[in-house]
Formats: C-alpha cells, sequence, structure tokens
C-alpha cells in the first residue's frame, strides 16, 4: 500500500495477498520504475508532497524471500532521502543464516540517471553473526544492468570489515578487507557450520584481504596476517603460541581447469606438531605451492619449496589423486641444503628427546633428492658434508662424517656404490679413529663391499670380513658377520668403559655369525685373550635379540687364566696360580642369569706357585657360608702372623636352578662340607664349605658390595 503525506491519494497499490496463490514477482528495474514514479509525484509542482511510505507483505525472487518490507521517501531541502525495513530476509541458498530486522537509511537517494543510496547506514541481526552494522552506498545503472555495493566500518568479530561489490550481466568483482577479527570469535558464530574438535582453541587477532572476479576468467587472490596466533589441539601434540604468519594466496579457474598458488612465511612465535618443532624468531621459514588440475584429475604440484633459515631448503613436485581419502602418486624432491644444528633442533629432538640422543650437539650439512612413486620411496640419494655430533656426556659422539648413500626399493636397479667416513667416533666409552667403509644397499639389503676392512677401535681395530643383510626390518631378516679383533691394550679399554684395570691385551676370532628366524647364532667358537689365557665361547645363541625378552644359550670354557691378574684386578685378595673354568648350559633372560653349571679350578699340572692372601681366604670362605669364622680365626692364634698362605688346590662350583645356587668344591672334606681351597705347607690352611644350597640374588649382591667395598682398581 502506498500512501502520501500532506496531500490525497493519488493511488493504491496492492501487492498479491500471502493467502493468494502467487506472490508479486518484484526484480530491481521494475522497483526503479516505480521509484521514479513516486519521485515524479513528490517532484511535481501540483502536489505538496513530502513523504511516501510503500509497504508490500512479502516478496519473492528466486534468490531470496523478503516478508514485511517497507519502503519511506522523503524530500527535504537537501533533496530525496529514504529509509527501507525488511523484517525478514531468507535466502534461498542453504548456509547464510535468515536476516531480522534490517533497516537502510540513505542520506540521499537519487532516481535519475543510476539509481543510488549514498551516505547510507544499515543495520540487521544475521543469525549468529549477530548484530550487524555498518555504512553502505549502493548504485544501479537500469541501462547497463550493472549494480555496486559498498560497505564499510562494519564490525566483525572484535574487528572491522569492509565490502566492495561489483555486478552486471555475465560479469562480478568483489573486493573484501578485514582487520582486527578475533578468531576465538569467529570460531564461535562459526559452529553452525563449523566446530573445531573438542577440547582445540583457536585464537588472535588476524587481517584478510580478498579480491575476486570471473573475467576475464574465474580469479581470486586472498591475503591473511596474524601477529599472534595462538592454536592448541586437546592432545597437546600441535601447539602454536604468538606465531606471526602471512598466507597469500590465488587461484584462477578457465574452461575446466583450475590452477593456484599459495605463499606461507612465519617470522616470530613457536609451534610444535608432533616431531616437528619450529621457533619462527630464531628460523623464519617460508613455503611457497604451485598447482594445477584440470576437471577431475589428479593435483599437479609443479612447485613446492621449502625455506628455513639454518634449517633447510628444499623443493619438490607431485601428483595428488583427490579421491575421498586422497593418495600420492608420485613425487621428486630436492634437498638442496639441510643445515644442523638447526634441522636436528626442529625435525629430531622432539622424537628423540627422552633418549639418550635428545640433547646432541649437532654441526655439518646434508643434501640429497628422494623420489617417490605410488607412495612409496623408490630411490634415495643422499650426501653428507661434514656431520658431527656428541651428546654432554660425550658417551655418543661422530667427528667429520662424509659421504654419499644411494638406496633404491627395487632389486636389481643399477645403485651407486655408498661411501662413508669419519674421523672419529664414540659410543659408551668405545673410541674409533678414521674410517673408510665402501657397501651397497637396496630395498631391504646390505652388503659391505671390499673385504677386510679396518675399523679402529682404541688402539686395535677389528677387521671385518663379512657383513651382509637381508630383509632388513622384516620378520625375515638376515645378516652375516665374522671379523678378528687385532690387539687392544686391556688398561686402555677398560679404563674407558669404567672397569677393574685387567692387564695384557685382548684379542679375538669372531666366527660367523648368522641371525635367521629372531635367532643370532655363531657358527663356531668366539676365541678371546686375556688374563694371558684363553675365554672361549660355544654354542652361543641369542634368541629374540631385537624383541623385548632376549634370551642367551651358550657354554663357556677359560683355559689357564693367571689368578694374579684376575685377583689383581677385582681387589678380591692376592691369589697366584693357574686357573680353568667351565660355565655348561648358560642361559640369560633379559641379560640376567637363570640357569648356569659353573665351576672354577686350579688347572690340572699347574706347577707355578700357589698363594693366597688373608683377604682372598675370607671372599673365598664367604661363597661356603663360613667367612665370619675364617675371619675371626685369622685375627687370633698363630694365623694372625701370616698375610699369605700356600694352597694346593682350589675349587668353586655353583649349579643355578630356580634362583638357587647348589654349591660344590675340590670335593668332600672328612668332617663334613667341602673343600674350597686345600692348603699345603705350614701353616696349612683349608677352606670349608658348609652351605649347600644359597640364595642367587642374595649372593650376587653380595658379591657386588664385596667387590664395591674392597675398592675396584679403577685408573
Amino acid at each position: 500500500m502506498m500512501q502520501v503525506r500532506n496531500g490525497s491519494p493519488v493511488e493504491d497499490l496492492r501487492s498479491a495477498s500471502p493467502q493468494d496463490d502467487s506472490f508479486v514477482k518484484f526484480s530491481l528495474q521494475p522497483a526503479c520504475w516505480m521509484l521514479g514514479a513516486l519521485v515524479a509525484v513528490l517532484a511535481g509542482p501540483a502536489h505538496a508532497v513530502d513523504q511516501i511510505t510503500l509497504t508490500v507483505s512479502q516478496l519473492q525472487t528466486p534468490q531470496a524471500q523478503v516478508r514485511g518490507v517497507q519502503v519511506v521517501m522523503r524530500l527535504g531541502p537537501q533533496g530525496l532521502s529514504g529509509r527501507l525495513r525488511a523484517a525478514s530476509v531468507q535466502l534461498s541458498r542453504p548456509g547464510p543464516p535468515p536476516l531480522r530486522g534490517a533497516v537502510l537509511r540513505c542520506a540521499e537517494v537519487r532516481l535519475s540517471g543510476p539509481y543510488a543510496c549514498r551516505g547510507g547506514h544499515f543495520a540487521v541481526r544475521a543469525g549468529a553473526f549477530g548484530a550487524l552494522h555498518g555504512d553502505l552506498t549502493t548504485s544501479y545503472d537500469a541501462q547497463t544492468r550493472a549494480l555496486t555495493v559498498s560497505a564499510a566500518r562494519v564490525p566483525l568479530a572484535h574487528g572491522e570489515l569492509r565490502v566492495a561489490a561489483a555486478l552486471r550481466p555475465g560479469r562480478w568483482q568483489l573486493q573484501m578487507t578485514a582487520s582486527g577479527v578475533q578468531l576465538a570469535e569467529v570460531v564461535r558464530w562459526a559452529r553452525p557450520w563449523f566446530r573445531l574438535p573438542p577440547g582445540d582453541s583457536l585464537g588472535g587477532p588476524v587481517s584478510l584481504a580478498l579480491r575476486a572476479a570471473n573475467r576475464p576468467a574465474l580469479h581470486a587472490r586472498i591475503r591473511l596476517r596474524s601477529a599472534d596466533l595462538n592454536f592448541s589441539n586437546a592432545a597437546g601434540t600441535i601447539v602454536s603460541q604468538h606465531v606471526a604468519a602471512t598466507l597469500h594466496g590465488a587461484v584462477t579457474e578457465r574452461s575446466g581447469a583450475l590452477s593456484g598458488s599459495l605463499m606461507l612465511a612465519g617470522s616470530h612465535g613457536e609451534a610444535l606438531a608432533g616431531p616437528l618443532y619450529l621457533d619462527l624468531a630464531a628460523h623464519p621459514f617460508a613455503l611457497q605451492l604451485t598447482a594445477a588440475r584440470r576437471g577431475t584429475g589428479p593435483l599437479k604440484i609443479s612447485r613446492l619449496a621449502l625455506h628455513e633459515r639454518g634449517v633447510i631448503d628444499a623443493h619438490a613436485t607431485a601428483q595428488v589423486a583427490l579421491t575421498p581419502r586422497p593418495r600420492l602418486l608420485d613425487a621428486q624432491v630436492h634437498l638442496a641444503r639441510i643445515t644442523f644444528p638447526g634441522a636436528y633442533t626442529s625435525f629430531m629432538q622432539m622424537t628423540l628427546a627422552s633418549g639418550p640422543l635428545g640433547s646432541l650437539h649437532t654441526r655439518g650439512w646434508a643434501s640429497g633428492s628422494l623420489r617417490l612413486r605410488a607412495g612409496h620411496i623408490e630411490r634415495i640419494d643422499a650426501r653428507l658434508h661434514g656431520i658431527g655430533f656428541t651428546d654432554p656426556t660425550a658417551s655418543l659422539s661422530i667427528a667429520g662424517l662424509n659421504g654419499a648413500i644411494h638406496w633404491a626399493s627395487a632389486s636389481g636397479v643399477a645403485v651407486a656404490h655408498s661411501q662413508l667416513s669419519w674421523q672419529r667416533i664414540g659410543l659408551y666409552g668405545l673410541a674409533g679413529g678414521a674410517t673408510h667403509l665402501t657397501f651397497l644397499t637396496w630395498n631391504r639389503n646390505f652388503a659391505l663391499l671390499g673385504g677386510n676392512v679396518r675399523v679402529p677401535v682404541f688402539n686395535g681395530a677389528i677387521l671385518i670380513h663379512t657383513l651382509v643383510g637381508r630383509n632388513l626390518g622384516t620378520p625375515h631378516a638376515q645378516f652375516d658377520f665374522n671379523a678378528d679383533l687385532t690387539p687392544i691394550s686391556m688398561p686402555v679399554m677398560c679404563k674407558a668403559f669404567g672397569w677393574p684395570i685387567m692387564n695384557g691385551q685382548l684379542f679375538a676370532h669372531i666366527p660367523l655369525v648368522q641371525y635367521r628366524h629372531h635367532v643370532l647364532k655363531f657358527n663356531g667358537n668366539l676365541v678371546a685373550h686375556v688374563f694371558n689365557g684363553v675365554i672361549t665361547g660355544s654354542h652361543i645363541r641369542l634368541d629374540d635379540p631385537l624383541g623385548q625378552w632376549p634370551q642367551l644359550h651358550a657354554d663357556v670354557a677359560a683355559r689357564a687364566l693367571n689368578l694374579g691378574m684376575v685377583t689383581h684386578t677385582f681387589a678380591f685378595g692376592s691369589m697366584t696360580g693357574l686357573i680353568d673354568a667351565d660355565i655348561t648350559g648358560l642361559k640369560l633372560f633379559d641379560w640376567s642369569p637363570v640357569a648356569f653349571d659353573a665351576r672354577i679350578y686350579t688347572m690340572p699340572g699347574d706347577r707355578s706357585s700357589h698363594q693366597i692372601s688373608q683377604k682372598a681366604v675370607t671372599r673365598i670362605a664367604a661363597f661356603g657360608g663360613g667367612g665370619g669364622e675364617v675371619a675371626a680365626a685369622l685375627e687370633s692364634g698363630v694365623l694372625q702372623f701370616f698375610k699369605t698362605f700356600h694352597y694346593r688346590r682350589l675349587a668353586i662350583g655353583c649349579r643355578l636352578h630356580n634362583e638357587v645356587c647348589h654349591m660344590s668344591g675340590v670335593g668332600p672334606a672328612d668332617d663334613g662340607g667341602y673343600y674350597l681351597v686345600q692348603g699345603s705347607w705350614i701353616p696349612r690352611l683349608d677352606i670349608i664349605g658348609n652351605v649347600q644350597r644359597v640364595n642367587w640374588p642374595q649372593m650376587l649382591e653380595q658379591i657386588k658390595q664385596g667387590i664395591s667395598s674392597g675398592g675396584m682398581k679403577v685408573n
């Protein structure tokens, strides 16, 4: 209905009633004609009209449904002004919320030439967005059917929004800027369409700039900036704090082909994503992406470049199938440089934090390339340049690591020889010098080349004859190894490992060692020369060495060990002579003894001097349960005047079963028990054991305490 103030009604305009079968069909051009007619009424000399009100109950277009429309036009000294109200506006397209209580005021309305609303202001309630308001300017050219809309000073999520749009037949463009928008508020009002996972939080101010148009092709550019971005997930595995980042993106669609580019840069703050840690103040980064897709074909990434200062410089190409579960078809990665220590702190330290490699000092750099096909690594080529690392305790270290590593996934593919060399290496006291290795590696296989490769260890070396691995990392893994250990000074090695100092040299032959079906087996005897004697390990087998509960089986025989060297090493008390030892049926479970039959005894036919000190007497007596009585006897009577005694034979036996050690000695004593030591000469001292069964864990602890209290001689 149209009403005219200060004059008689000119005419009634009635829209179709809501009860009618049809609604008023309304478009911009007829509406403008109508407004033009109203202006003619307002401006005509025969009528004293200063306000016209137009009320429409409902408007329907393919794009929207509008209810409760009221248009008020006023003619004043400054010209024509107007006000538009709408009770509700519901867009046909799903997603945008309905608008309630929309009001538009125009300080200046133009109805000649391009129709325009200038100096406008709007206010509306938009669902979860809440109350929106701001300045608005619009214009419409009836001849070209060009519509422009500009909105400014629109409060949005505690920030401010500015929008400018132009629309004409077959062509449109849009510009949008926003500043100071709080992401936490955006997350709140975006809940009808998007929700963060429970426990996740996102906050910080962002600014946005968007430009989009459909000519000459559909294209859009966006820029996002944040100086204080914060995010965390419920598990705490992804966290960012005070991140300053910028995102630039562009996309173009032409003839069914989609192409785009992206650049992400970070310059401040910290971020953690699983094992990846970024300190953006120390190592700012830039990530660039250029990609295209035609129709439903794969996404072709023509360039993916990552530069993180002091950490990594790399680029890649790839193809990705955008199926419901996207998969990588192929990729080529070129690593121009990865630099330490930056790469260690960014990519490795979080993963290694709980282990011995969690606080390394690193240096050097690496380069290389990586080829992937069908989601699997097909080829690796890498070069190492002066790599070095050490932990704070110096237990693990390597210096001057250089070389080239070449690997291919397929057997039969030509692969260049790999080479590694280092100047110095240390592993829990094991020290090695300059070494050069040449090897082949392919699929899950490894083969050391050259034969008789010398790896310096302390002042000796390991001479490796064979080192071959097959199906590594699978349940069917196998490897073969054999080597010789050239003489190593025992004092040097013992000092490095913190052991009691042992005199002499260690040299050994390591027979062919084979790993098959989770079993490590020595095909021959392991022979070592120590204490001027020989120790031989035979029937050595290690079950499930890489599992949670490894089990070792072996027999050990020692021949002609110099007892003086042995006892001097462990501050056991002084003894002289030569001894043999046999340990049969040895079984270790999780590296602890659970079964064996052991016997240490004087070497048959030994004609060397046999002497034993008072301290050694009390130590041996303790094995048979008589340590206290023997110690008392040595401190009284005539024995107190002798520091050493002569003995004829000694033997100590222990058969371990179910944590009980069944003790034995040289033979049975006349008055019961068993001889541990049979004396000779005057004064004759026999050590007799009277305990047949000993608790093994308790006995082991007493031995450790006895040796410790005796003070191991460590230089």
